[in-house]
Parts: C-alpha cells; sequence; structure tokens
C-alpha cells in the first residue's frame, strides 16, 4: 500500500534540498586531491543536464524563471524539479 504525497512530504524535502548546496563546492574541492570525485561529478553534471527537456515539460505550468529550473535541475536533478511539479495537484 502506497501513501499519497501531501505538502508536509515536500516541504520537509524542500527543508533538506535547501541544506543540500553545499555538496557542489564540496566535491569541487576534494576532486583536486581524489580525480575519481571529479569523474563522479561530470557524470552528475551530464545526467543533470539530460534532465533539462523533462523538467521544462513538467514545470511549464508554473511560470518559474528558466534560470531557476536550469540552476536547480544542475544542483539537484529531479529531487527538485519532480516535488515542484506535483505541487497543488491535490
Amino acid at each position: 500500500m502506497t501513501t499519497a504525497p501531501n505538502p508536509k512530504m515536500f516541504e520537509s524535502m524542500r527543508k533538506v534540498m535547501n541544506g543540500f548546496w553545499i555538496v557542489v563546492p564540496a566535491y569541487l574541492l576534494l576532486s583536486l586531491v581524489m580525480p575519481f570525485l571529479l569523474i563522479l561529478a561530470l557524470m552528475l553534471l551530464v545526467a543533470h543536464t539530460l534532465e533539462l527537456p523533462i523538467a521544462f515539460l513538467r514545470l511549464k505550468g508554473k511560470n518559474l524563471p528558466a534560470s531557476e529550473v536550469v540552476g536547480k535541475t544542475l544542483l539537484y536533478g529531479f529531487t527538485w524539479w519532480l516535488p515542484k511539479s506535483l505541487e497543488g495537484k491535490r
């Protein structure tokens, strides 16, 4: 049995993701010492870049600026745009 998403669930996810921004600079600093982290960071960047068309399609009715969609999708991937696309559908 699955539970339907609710606003409290999305709000708690948003709070967690707001603090997640520190991961990108940390990866960049660590990649100076550990090259495999640079490769991992590049793979994540490519994966999130490939999500952009889907994010724009899912968020087109939300009237969000393109810079916000691109920036947050590159930083957070689907964990940002998927909950954002489901907001207000209840």
